[in-house]
């Protein structure tokens, strides 16, 4: 279940993250995101996607984390470092949930209790990060899902408009 998490948040950064190629691979019909074998089809994330959905019975289920939006701009900050090869998503408890006595307390897949913190690294695999910061940029859908445009699915269309 953890890895379909991840996987998870995985597909929606992938989505909203911008090109920060370290590869050197600007050519090919790639059109410009490094090597291919780094991006699934549609039909595949929409796979893996429902299997999730299906497994947490997200219809009937409004506490189950079903995706985390990140904010695109301070990710594109965050990733003009050029010393930041990769990006590691770790998942985490929110402060709030915390600070409300839960330190240490598994909150299972519910919304209120998880986040993403995202810590870059480079090519020597240590981390990289400015004045002491990383991104915690999750905002939890069910409670703060996109409600417009194809965004509002839990899936993803087969044409891109």
């Amino acid at each position: 279940m953890k890895t379909n998490i991840l996987l998870l948040v995985m597909a929606a950064c992938i989505a909203l993250s911008c090109n920060n190629n370290h590869n050197g691979n600007n050519g090919g019909g790639n059109h410009g995101y490094g090597d291919m074998h780094e991006y699934i089809s549609i039909d595949s994330a929409n796979k893996m996607l429902t299997s999730y959905l299906n497994s947490i019975n997200a219809n009937n289920n409004d506490t189950d984390l079903r995706s985390i939006t990140i904010d695109a701009d301070q990710l594109r900050i965050y990733l003009k470092d050029e010393n930041v090869a990769k990006v590691k998503i770790m998942l985490a408890h929110r402060l709030d949930y915390i600070n409300a006595g839960n330190k240490d307390v598994n909150c299972g897949y519910n919304y209120q209790g998880l986040t993403v913190i995202l810590a870059g690294y480079d090519t020597s695999f240590n981390y990289v990060y400015s004045n002491k910061m990383v991104l915690d940029l999750g905002t939890p859908c069910p409670t703060s899902c996109p409600t417009l445009g194809t965004a509002a699915s839990n899936i993803l269309p087969a044409v891109q408009r």
